[in-house]
C-alpha cells in the first residue's frame, strides 16, 4: 500500500485547479501528491467538447484552471490569440475551447501534473480515524485527505424509452464512450432528443450538405447567458441562505434545482440553431418519442403526435443523473459511517467541503464539484466552483496541522 498525503480522485477542471493550488500554496509536495485519473488530465472535458462540438466556452475568461483569473487571457496576449476571446453579451469575454484547453495544458506543464497522475479507476475508498483507504485498479493508498473531485460519473439521464433497448440499436447519448460524432457517415439520418444548449450545439455541429438532423424537442426553448443567476457567483448572499437549511437535505436540493437553468442554452448557441433550422439544415419536431424499434442496423421512433420516423442514428442529449447515483459515489456509500442526506447527497462542512460521519465529526474526505452543490449552490459543478472549492480546501488544509507539508 502507497503511503501519500493528499490523494486527488478525478483529473478534469476541478481536480487539476485543486492540483496546482496545492502546490503553489506549499501545501503539500510533489512527492506526496496524486492524481487518480483513468483518462488523463482535463480528458473527460476535452472529450465531453469534442462530443457535442462546444467551439468556445459559455463563462468568462476568468475562469479556468489557474489561480491568477488574468492568466488566460494573459496566455492569449502572449501568443496573438486574442482572437480566440470571443465577444460576449455580458460581462467578460468567452475563450475558445482550444484556447482554453491550450492554457490549461501549459499550466499542468509548468507543475509537470501528468508526473503525479496514477493512470487508474478507484474502486473503493474507506474512511478510517485518521487516513483514507483509497483502492484503484492501479494499487492501494493510505491517504492523509482525499479530495473527491468526479463530476456526475458516468449518472446520464435516459428517457424511458430508451433504457431496455437491444445494445445493437443505434441509440446513445451523447456523454456516452460509445458516441462519436465523427463516425457518423456523411448521408446518414440523425435524430437528437433534447433542447438545452448540448443538444443545440450537438446539432449545428453534425447539421451539413446531404446529412439529415432532427431535433426531438417536446418544451419550447429557454435563452439563459449563464447557467444560473449571477448573484449565485459571489459565494454569499444567495449561497449563505442555502447554508441555514439543513445540510444534505431537500430543501437544499430543490433551492440548488430552482436556480439552475437547466435545458437552457446561451443566446448565442441559440442564434446559431435558430438560422439553421431556418435554412433548413436542421429539422425541428416539436414532439417527444415515446417508442423506439430497432430495425435491421436503424431505429424507427414513434412520437406522441402520432408521426414516426427511421433513423441512422438517435442521440440522447438529455443531461445528467442525479451525481449521487455515479458508480464511486454509490460504492462509498455501501457499509460506510459517512453522512448522507437526501437522494444520497454527501453531508459535507460548510466551511470546509469535509464529507463529515453519522456522529458528526470530520472525515478526510474532501467533496468538490457537482457533488458539493448543496454548498456552494448552482455553480459548483462549473469552473469559477472549482476556484471556491479550492480555496475552502486550502485554508481547510492549511489549518490543520497535519497537512502533508507539516508531516
Amino acid at each position: 500500500m502507497v503511503d501519500t498525503s493528499v490523494l486527488i480522485v478525478g483529473g478534469g477542471v476541478h481536480g487539476v485547479h485543486h492540483a496546482i493550488r496545492l502546490l503553489e500554496n506549499d501545501l503539500v509536495t510533489r512527492d506526496r501528491l496524486r492524481i487518480v485519473e483513468p483518462n488523463g488530465l482535463l480528458g473527460g472535458f476535452r472529450r465531453k467538447c469534442t462530443q457535442c462540438g462546444m467551439t468556445e466556452l459559455r463563462s468568462p475568461f476568468v475562469h479556468h484552471v489557474d489561480p491568477d483569473p488574468f492568466s488566460l487571457r494573459d496566455f492569449a496576449r502572449a501568443r496573438g490569440r486574442e482572437n480566440e476571446l470571443v465577444v460576449s453579451q455580458v460581462g467578460s469575454n468567452r475563450p475558445t475551447a482550444a484556447l482554453f484547453f491550450d492554457h490549461a495544458d501549459a499550466r499542468c506543464e509548468r507543475y509537470d501534473l501528468d508526473e503525479l497522475v496514477v493512470d487508474a479507476t478507484v474502486t473503493r475508498v474507506v474512511d478510517r480515524d485518521n487516513r483514507v483507504e483509497v483502492e484503484t485498479t492501479g494499487g492501494r493508498f493510505a491517504v492523509r485527505w482525499c479530495l473527491l473531485a468526479v463530476g456526475h460519473d458516468r449518472s446520464y439521464a435516459f428517457p424511458d424509452w430508451a433504457r431496455d433497448l437491444p445494445p445493437s440499436t443505434p441509440v446513445t447519448h451523447v456523454w456516452g464512450r460509445d458516441f462519436d460524432s465523427g463516425a457518423i457517415g456523411e448521408f446518414a439520418s440523425v435524430g437528437i432528443v433534447g433542447g438545452g444548449i448540448t443538444a443545440a450545439q450537438l446539432a449545428t455541429s453534425l447539421a451539413q450538405p446531404g446529412r439529415d438532423v432532427t431535433l426531438f424537442v417536446r418544451s419550447p426553448f429557454a435563452v439563459e447567458t449563464l447557467e444560473a443567476s449571477t448573484d449565485w457567483m459571489h459565494f454569499s448572499g444567495p449561497v449563505a441562505d442555502l447554508q441555514e437549511l439543513p445540510p444534505a437535505s431537500s430543501a437544499r436540493a430543490r433551492t440548488v434545482r430552482d436556480a439552475r437553468h437547466d435545458g437552457a442554452m446561451p443566446p448565442y448557441v441559440f442564434g446559431r440553431l435558430r438560422q439553421a433550422i431556418e435554412d433548413g439544415s436542421i429539422s425541428l419536431e416539436r414532439t417527444e418519442i415515446t417508442e423506439a424499434t430497432p430495425a435491421g442496423g436503424t431505429v424507427v421512433v414513434a412520437c406522441r403526435d402520432g408521426t414516426a420516423m427511421c433513423l441512422d442514428h438517435l442521440v440522447c442529449a438529455t443531461g445528467f443523473g442525479s451525481p449521487y447515483d455515479g458508480p464511486l459515489f454509490s460504492r462509498i456509500r455501501e457499509g460506510s459511517t459517512l453522512a448522507t442526506g437526501y437522494r444520497g447527497a454527501p453531508v459535507l462542512a460548510d466551511d470546509t467541503l469535509r464529507w463529515r460521519r453519522d456522529d458528526g465529526s470530520p472525515s478526510r474526505i474532501l467533496v468538490t464539484g457537482v457533488a458539493a452543490q448543496q454548498v456552494l449552490g448552482p455553480f459548483a459543478r462549473n469552473v469559477i466552483g472549482a476556484r471556491r472549492a479550492g480555496t475552502l480546501v486550502c485554508d481547510a488544509l492549511a489549518s490543520n496541522l497535519e497537512t502533508a507539508a507539516h508531516t
